[in-house]
């Protein structure tokens, strides 16, 4: 991920599936995804608040 702060812009990885971006007052938040198991958003006032991440294995 290459962030240039002076334009605000960034340039991510599309082919990258184990991670995640969220844009919140001018930042890019990256966010690891696991292997097996939910991530859940929470928005407040239309912002993201909290990203919650529950890990399963598989057997």
């Amino acid at each position: 991920m290459n962030v240039d702060t002076e334009k605000m812009i960034a340039e991510i990885d599309l082919m990258n599936n184990k991670k995640m971006y969220v844009v919140k007052d001018g930042q890019l938040i990256e966010h690891d995804l696991p292997d097996y198991g939910e991530v859940v958003i929470t928005m407040i006032s239309g912002k993201t608040a909290f990203i919650d991440t529950k890990v399963k294995r598989k057997v």
